[in-house]
């Protein structure tokens, strides 16, 4: 257990979820054309959010909430993607607006 938590605490220092850090999205003129699916919308999540949330939404490293239990309403979480809050980072200017409210649709999948 202490190996874990410090294996997490690494993890961690080394991806923080500062704002200092976000990576940005990359998205080329062909994925422009292509409708953002609920399953792109995973790979995003999992490419950005598992750190913090874990790939199940459980992990809760960073005070991350657990998203399996959340309450947020479909806009609480989209204001959450875009503004951030505590150590989550804003995606406002690093996701399109379409992009956030599919990674809304997945998070909710997410849900017990």
């Amino acid at each position: 257990m202490v190996l874990r938590i410090l294996f997490f605490g690494i993890l961690f220092s080394l991806t923080s979820c500062s704002e200092n850090s976000p990576e940005k999205v990359e998205v080329s003129k062909e994925e422009i054309k292509t409708p953002f699916t609920v399953a792109d919308a995973k790979d995003l999540f999992l490419s950005k959010c598992t750190v913090c949330h874990g790939s199940d939404g459980k992990l809760c490293a960073s005070q991350a909430k657990d998203l399996s239990i959340s309450k947020l309403s479909d806009e609480e979480i989209l204001d959450r993607i875009k503004h951030g809050k505590n150590a989550m980072p804003p995606f406002e200017g690093l996701i399109p607006e379409d992009q956030r409210k599919m990674l809304v649709s997945f998070v909710k999948t997410l849900k017990k």
